[in-house]
């Protein structure tokens, strides 16, 4: 196994959020069969600055040599590489990089990765107005510098306090491709020949869980890979392979859906996630499943099991920082949410609970509060009556969900107690 996969999506570069949008969505297509954007395990040292165009100090001096996109003259614009072919419409859906500066600053606020273009569809997009007018203006393969007003951009207040007040910006735009938007339609499952248009249509939303995750929508993210889960699920199949190209999109979309129910402490969900993965053969022998399933079982809890992917993954990936960090910081947790001295301090009597008892427990609870790093804790089998009852009352006070179930949903134990937090709905 290669376990140089490529980056988990947490890259510097492009924040739709703050960059391209003011609250909506670009509706984006990717048109790329290239590895997992979602990765934890590659050394990007090589790609540093990766980027196109460079610095302006003086804004006034450069607009000289650009010459007006629009009548207002608020777009300007002067190609450095050009392109060619047909003028681009709103039927286009087109891939990019970009670098944006600042005046006078040495790097840019915001940039694409030249391995990882931009694919935006020109209608329905969330664009600020002036990067839709330099697109539109392009041609493929062109490559121009624009100045875009802050009339077109960021406004007149700007978004204190990284984008200042009446702010225009430089941006370097390279167009790489150009396709027509594939037309919209419902899609209708029990069709023979379904799986090209669903394959379409689980990219795109691949495409945009990747971006809701990287404007930190973890919410919207996972709708969108959920959405194509179901999809690929429901699809007929014509043979082998567009089986195998199913089961590949399916562990690439489980595995960003477990990172972003991880991001927002849905552990119990994430187990379920890997559950699937390793029905596809793809957690036990996969660095990232480990580590993010490993993530999930520390936050309920469960030590042991997530001790045991740790150190899978680490055979599979030795010496990985981030793998040897997540150890430490099981060693911690398990540290403070030790239950040995409430064992001991157990009273068989059904009706009976010594004081050194309500010690452990009000300690053990005290811990779990204080701790970001866990959010369901399993108490020993086999209280009794008394102990029970005063774990409930205690959790009421402390403002904690106490529930008794009968079977571990993962581990197959018997009779536990997990407590639960609230402040995290974890339910």
């Amino acid at each position: 196994m290669d376990t140089k996969e490529p980056p988990l999506a947490l890259e510097n570069g492009l924040d739709l959020g703050k960059l391209f949008t003011t609250g909506s969505v670009l509706h984006i297509n990717e048109d790329y069969d290239d590895t997992e954007y979602h990765a934890i395990f590659e050394n990007n040292e090589d790609k540093i600055n990766d980027y196109i165009g460079g610095p302006v100090s003086s804004f006034e001096v450069f607009e000289k040599q650009l010459k007006p996109v629009d009548e207002n003259g608020l777009v300007k614009k002067k190609i450095l590489e050009e392109g060619g072919g047909l003028p681009l419409n709103k039927g286009c859906t087109v891939s990019l990089i970009f670098s944006g500066y600042w005046e006078n600053e040495t790097e840019p606020f915001d940039y694409t990765k030249s391995y990882k273009p931009l694919v935006v569809n020109l209608n329905e997009n969330g664009l600020l107005p002036g990067i839709q007018m330099a697109i539109e203006s392009m041609l493929v393969g062109e490559m121009a510098v624009f100045h875009l007003s802050y009339v077109v951009m960021y406004g007149q207040m700007g978004v204190p306090p990284r984008i200042k007040p009446k702010a225009d910006c430089i941006f370097y735009i390279k167009l790489i491709k150009s396709i027509n938007t594939p037309k919209e339609g419902k899609l209708d499952f029990s069709e023979s020949n379904i799986f090209d248009r669903v394959h379409h249509e689980v990219k795109v939303l691949y495409s945009l869980g990747v971006t809701l995750h990287k404007t930190k929508n973890f919410t919207a993210a996972i709708q969108s890979f959920r959405k194509a889960i179901n999809m690929l699920h429901r699809c007929r199949l014509a043979d082998e392979k567009e089986e195998n190209i199913q089961e590949k999109l399916l562990i690439k979309l489980y595995i960003n859906l477990l990172v972003c129910y991880n991001e927002t402490k849905q552990p119990l969900k994430s187990c379920t996630i890997c559950k699937e993965l390793n029905r596809l053969n793809s957690l036990w022998n996969n660095v990232k499943a480990l580590f993010h399933n490993a993530k999930a079982l520390r936050m309920i809890g469960q030590f042991d099991a997530a001790q045991k992917r740790l150190k899978r993954a680490l055979q599979l990936c030795p010496d990985n920082e981030k793998i040897i960090a997540e150890l430490t910081v099981l060693t911690k947790t398990r540290a403070s949410c030790n239950q040995a001295k409430l064992v001991e301090n157990k009273i068989l009597d059904s009706n009976i609970i010594n004081d050194s008892f309500k010690t452990e427990v009000d300690n053990l609870i005290k811990n779990f509060k204080e701790n970001v790093n866990i959010c369901k804790l399993t108490l020993p089998d086999n209280l009794n009556a008394a102990e029970m009852d005063y774990i409930k009352e205690t959790c009421i006070k402390e403002n904690l969900f106490c529930n008794q179930i009968q079977k571990d949903y993962l581990l197959d134990k018997e009779e536990q107690v997990p407590i639960e937090s609230k402040i995290d709905l974890f339910i």
